[in-house]
């Protein structure tokens, strides 16, 4: 296994070796337990009752074990999620290219044990496989995917779209699936349902009530590198300042220079409308370094911020946060 990230003792990275055998997925719980589906009504797709239990018997389970471990054999490649030294996640890119521009590679499996949903396995996974994708020449990956009301949400949270080119052998296999595709682009771009990401924004502010302050205000852009990987929300406060109220990077994606990118960008898309962009932070010897380092200057000070604003004490780094320090950076 080649290891391309370690988070939390689960190992992400592409199977190349013996280490695992047909068996290797005995112990994978795929099971899913679905009510609702979504079906095309019409030109609009819709979710209806569909209600079933989805499983795999050891016949399907010794052939995805095969297919996962022997790529050359059937022209896949494969990454996967190891927990001591057991397989709880994993994705298998067929390695053709196909479509009008040979844009396309097709993600022809990906799952996550059950006990392990929920806990972003499945993003860094979905995020390895795209890395894989980009680097066998594809640069949208496709999806026939599964219509289940869970399925297609997690999709559309990593960002993936109804697909441009549809492959008709994969929607004829299974009518019922939607055909998605997913840019692996680097990309910037402004969304709009912006609670849809509130995981990141809870990272950069710890309570909600904080957040609906601004939110609703807020111009909110996403940094989506093969998966949504960091965001910043922006305010007009008037007098020309731009004020930075939440900037967040998923913890197994910092030090990459995402934050920074963000920052450099709406400096750029804001340059001719306001003078001045503003952030507030606590005294953090994680953010007031990083913040310096991206050509921001003290500003002021406002005592007591945290503790007179939130419910709850907040830590950074082991220390607590008390004054709120801002800084400021001509928009040019």
């Amino acid at each position: 296994m080649i290891i391309t990230k370690l988070i939390n003792g689960v190992y992400f990275g592409k199977l190349n070796d013996g280490k695992f055998n047909t068996d290797c997925l005995d112990g994978f719980i795929a099971r899913q337990e679905v009510n609702y589906c979504w079906r095309k009504t019409g030109d609009d797709y819709k979710l209806q009752p569909v209600k079933y239990s989805d499983d795999w018997n050891s016949a399907t389970r010794r052939k995805l074990a095969e297919r996962l471990i022997c790529g050359d054999k059937f022209n896949s490649v494969s990454v996967a999620a190891v927990k001591d030294g057991k397989i709880i996640g994993f994705a298998i890119l067929s390695k053709e290219l196909f479509g009008s521009e040979k844009q396309y590679i097709d993600l022809a499996e990906f799952y996550v044990s059950a006990p392990f949903r929920r806990q972003g396995i499945g993003f860094t996974l979905f995020s390895s496989a795209c890395d894989e994708a980009k680097r066998l020449g594809a640069k949208k990956l496709y999806i026939s995917a599964h219509s289940a009301k869970e399925s297609i949400a997690a999709y559309k949270k990593y960002g993936c779209t109804f697909a441009q080119e549809i492959n008709a052998a994969l929607a004829e296999k299974e009518p019922c699936d939607l055909q998605l595709e997913y840019d692996l682009s680097f990309r910037i771009y402004e969304v709009e349902d912006k609670e849809k990401h509130v995981d990141l924004l809870l990272l950069a502010d710890e309570q909600e009530s904080m957040i609906e302050k601004y939110l609703d205000r807020g111009e909110m852009y996403v940094l989506d590198d093969n998966g949504v990987k960091a965001e910043i929300v922006v305010c007009d406060e008037g007098g020309g300042i731009l004020e930075i109220k939440n900037l967040a990077v998923y913890p197994q994606f910092q030090r990459k220079g995402y934050g920074k990118k963000l920052i450099d960008f709406v400096c750029e898309r804001y340059k001719n409308d306001f003078s001045t962009v503003r952030v507030g932070t606590g005294d953090s010897p994680l953010t007031v370094p990083f913040y310096e380092k991206c050509g921001f200057k003290r500003s002021h000070t406002v005592k007591n911020f945290f503790t007179d604003n939130y419910d709850h004490p907040i830590f950074e780094d082991g220390k607590q946060l008390v004054d709120m320090i801002y800084f400021t950076k001509e928009c040019k």
